[in-house]
């Protein structure tokens, strides 16, 4: 006499799938998690490099505007906080700054066009979390400053 275990082979089969199903699940969320952190690095890099060609670009245009009057001061609505992160920018011989407080991962930096070329002073150090700052350009001492 022979006996067959119908029952217990569905529920075995059942158990299987139901495990199998479990790691595909698992497996897509960790895919998509990973993936996820990667998005958010790269669209903070992006930020930040469109962060400085906008305080570059503004730097630019104090400086044209400064050739032709005494002094020029432009007042910057730089964001606060970039992707989670305060950040420091610093103006300097070299041109503009900007690097992620807390996080090594941002930076970023970029010449001022001919200004930085042709200012005898360019400095200042200010922490995005102080905003807004301004940047003047003195024309007669040929002076480049970034401020609150």
């Amino acid at each position: 006499m022979v006996k067959f275990l119908r029952g217990q082979y569905q529920v075995l089969e059942q158990v299987v799938l139901f495990g199998i199903g479990l790691i595909i699940l698992t497996s897509v969320f960790s895919i998509f998690s990973l993936l996820g952190n990667r998005i958010d690095l790269v669209a903070g890099h992006d930020s930040f490099q469109e962060t400085n060609m906008f305080l570059v670009s503004n730097a630019i245009e104090a400086y044209g505007q400064g050739r032709f009057f005494y002094n020029v001061s432009i007042t910057l609505p730089a964001p606060r906080v970039i992707g989670g992160n305060t950040y420091q920018i610093s103006l300097n011989k070299n041109g503009i700054h900007i690097s992620a407080i807390g996080s090594s991962a941002y930076n970023t930096s970029s010449g001022v066009y001919n200004a930085n070329n042709t200012a005898v002073n360019m400095n200042g150090v200010e922490l995005s979390a102080q905003s807004p700052l301004k940047m003047i350009f003195y024309n007669n001492t040929r002076e480049f400053f970034l401020r609150r």
